[in-house]
């Protein structure tokens, strides 16, 4: 955040939804090929094609993973013109959680007066409640708001080089969650126990040296006395 004042719709200068220049991008993967032909391959109807590449419809998140499947495109460059046509657009995560990232950016923008935290707290309890249009997407049942926070972080490239979990550092945050949970003999409920081990991780992995176990548990206890 920025000053504490980061708006929801800020992913970066240029992030906003063009129908436009998608429509363009969209014509171009499909390039000679019929879009009936097109349309198939992706499972929706060629009506629904033509509303995007005329830009009276814009196609939902699940949509975009279809056609980027089937193009063989980035989703990021697909959805947004950001990032290399084709490699790895996914930036370490999968299809599934790049759509759920492309999804809340939508849901942002629609309310530019919320901050960042309370909309990707809103947009969590409403994904999963299943309140939302797009219902659920691929593998993902549940959305921490620290996982979103994380894949967004991955998905806008700042946090590529943490991308991948590495076991030891994970171990440990769970290793340290738990002797705070024991020393302070608190329970805590599965969503948030792992929104905590996941802070730890991040905090961890973000550290030269790693953290000082005993003092973290010494602070997690003073900061919940």
């Amino acid at each position: 955040m920025r000053n504490g004042k980061e708006k929801i719709n800020d992913i970066d200068a240029n992030a906003e939804w063009d129908s436009a220049a998608f429509a363009d991008r969209l014509k171009e993967v499909i390039g000679e090929e019929s879009g009936y032909k097109f349309a198939q391959k992706c499972g929706f109807a060629e009506g629904m094609l033509r509303k995007y590449l005329s830009g009276v419809s814009v196609p939902g998140a699940d949509k975009l993973v279809s056609i980027a499947r089937v193009a063989n495109v980035s989703l990021s460059w697909l959805a947004l013109g950001q990032g290399a046509k084709e490699g790895d657009g996914l930036r370490g995560l999968t299809p599934a959680q790049l759509a759920i990232v492309l999804e809340f950016e939508r849901y942002a923008q629609r309310r530019p007066e919320v901050m960042t935290r309370a909309a990707i707290r809103e947009f969590t309890d409403r994904y999963n409640e299943g309140l939302l249009e797009i219902g659920k997407i691929g593998e993902v049942g549940q959305v921490g708001e620290e996982e979103l926070i994380l894949w967004r972080d991955i998905a806008w490239e700042r946090r590529t080089y943490k991308a991948s979990i590495e076991e030891g550092i994970l171990l440990t945050a769970i290793e340290i969650v738990d002797e705070f949970l024991t020393s302070s003999e608190k329970t805590m409920e599965p969503r948030k126990k792992a929104g905590l081990i996941a802070a730890v991780y991040r905090l961890s992995a973000t550290t030269e040296g790693g953290v000082d176990r005993s003092m973290l548990v010494k602070l997690l206890m003073s900061l919940t006395a």
